[in-house]
């Protein structure tokens, strides 16, 4: 459920309220108003909550992820990663890389052949797990530091 609250609510006391009704609650405060996204299964009476002092209404959301549904977002999310790149409604961002950084030669054919073909993201498993939980594929600690060094900050490959 969502509480739209009122200015002067007492976001800990409802909070402490909810919880006691077995919600956990997420404060959210937006440019428009204040809120209160309770996540939890029991049945709740919603005239009982609406009485609480602060709470100026309260929503039922019966989708599973209340913070990110659809139903609840003013506009569509769009993360910017810079450099013109844009993950998120309306763009296509594409992300490819090898299952398993295995070694500096392997990273730059990979980087060169991603940019070659116009893919901006590069992805890479650095603990590639086998059978064994003590075998692994990849480079770990210094292919995370391979990686970094070859396409982190100021190594722009354009």
């Amino acid at each position: 459920m969502i509480l739209q609250l009122e200015p002067q609510a007492s976001v800990p006391a409802l909070a402490a309220h909810l919880a006691e009704q077995g919600y956990k609650t997420t404060d959210v405060t937006t440019q428009h108003a204040h809120y209160l996204v309770a996540i939890g299964k029991k049945d709740f009476d919603i005239r009982t909550i609406g009485q609480l002092p602060g709470v100026r209404d309260v929503h039922q959301v019966s989708d599973d992820y209340q913070l990110v549904s659809r139903k609840w977002r003013v506009k569509p999310t769009v993360i910017d990663l810079g450099d013109g790149v844009t993950i998120g409604e309306g763009s296509l961002a594409l992300c490819a890389g090898p299952c398993s950084i295995e070694s500096e030669a392997q990273m730059e054919k990979v980087m060169d052949h991603l940019l070659e073909n116009g893919v901006r993201l590069m992805r890479g498993g650095v603990f590639k797990p086998r059978s064994s939980p003590y075998a692994f594929r990849g480079l770990g600690m210094d292919g995370l530091r391979l990686f970094h060094q070859l396409a982190g900050p100021g190594a722009l490959r354009l």
